[in-house]
């Protein structure tokens, strides 16, 4: 029988994966707190994604690394709002695609666009680069869809391999409109009535910490960060870095970064040390 979170309170930052995240905790005995910490604000309009529409259009651009579902998603978008739908997924399918992880392999599938290359798991931008070995980038003009913000390891690292790279962002990750909930949830760290609280992405580190500096409430959260009682969980590695960098301890981290593997093995963690589950 799998682990069970009995009635144990989980807070999580999601916004578009939010009722996903908390049917998964309700499915395993858990009660979801909701606390978005960011939203995804497009650019669709802005001159460099209309830059990489057209070069990938006119071949200029011979290698494609898409990041996100998101962001793959939105440059396809874009490229239909300026009226080239058609023209930009026949262009595409043309190139070297790879796709970080399987949420923008999805994407490209349901439009038909092949793809040339995906890591394994757990998707960081190391197993990236070692997976690029066999695909010659030498001269190459590259563009990276960015994670919502630059990524300079990975940009590095395939200038290093021979690419000409730009890094373009689709999205950014700006603060939720109604910060309520966000500091509600700092308050409710405080007094102890969270039991643990889960990361699903590297941008919410950032944006909680804002969050509670703009409303006088910083010290209160690196206080109840530091409480042993909570259980402090991160959906991966990229994740974790960030996290450990803010100086937030990680207890829970899956062997594999998905959202239910989560929500799994911090019911694993949080089972009582002297029970065993049959």
């Amino acid at each position: 029988m799998a682990a069970s979170l009995k009635g144990k309170v989980v807070a999580y930052l999601e916004t578009r994966m939010g009722s996903q995240m908390g049917a998964l905790i309700e499915r395993h005995g858990g009660v979801p707190y909701p606390a978005p910490v960011l939203q995804e604000i497009y650019r669709s309009d802005s001159p460099d994604v209309r830059q990489l529409v057209d070069d990938l259009c006119r071949g200029s651009v011979q290698v494609m690394v898409l990041l996100t579902g998101v962001g793959t998603q939105a440059l396809i978008e874009s490229a239909s709002a300026i009226g080239r739908l058609d023209e930009f997924l026949e262009s595409l399918d043309k190139r070297t695609i790879i796709a970080r992880s399987p949420k923008p392999a999805s994407v490209l599938r349901r439009h038909k666009i092949h793809i040339d290359l995906m890591p394994p798991e757990p998707f960081t931008s190391q197993d990236m680069l070692d997976s690029l070995q066999d695909i010659d980038l030498q001269g190459k003009e590259l563009a990276v869809q960015a994670y919502g913000a630059p990524n300079g390891f990975l940009t590095q690292g395939l200038m290093e391999r021979g690419a000409n790279v730009r890094e373009v962002s689709l999205y950014t990750w700006g603060l939720p409109e109604d910060p309520g909930p966000a500091i509600r949830l700092i308050d409710d760290l405080s007094d102890g009535s969270i039991d643990a609280l889960a990361f699903t992405s590297q941008p919410q580190v950032g944006n909680l910490f804002t969050i509670a500096t703009e409303a006088g409430k910083k010290e209160t959260l690196l206080a109840s960060l530091e409480r042993k009682s909570l259980a402090i969980a991160s959906v991966g590695p990229v994740c974790t870095r960030r996290m450990l960098k803010a100086g937030i301890r990680v207890d829970v981290e899956p062997e594999h970064p998905h959202m239910g593997n989560l929500v799994m093995a911090l019911a694993d963690y949080m089972q009582p040390k002297n029970v065993t589950v049959p």
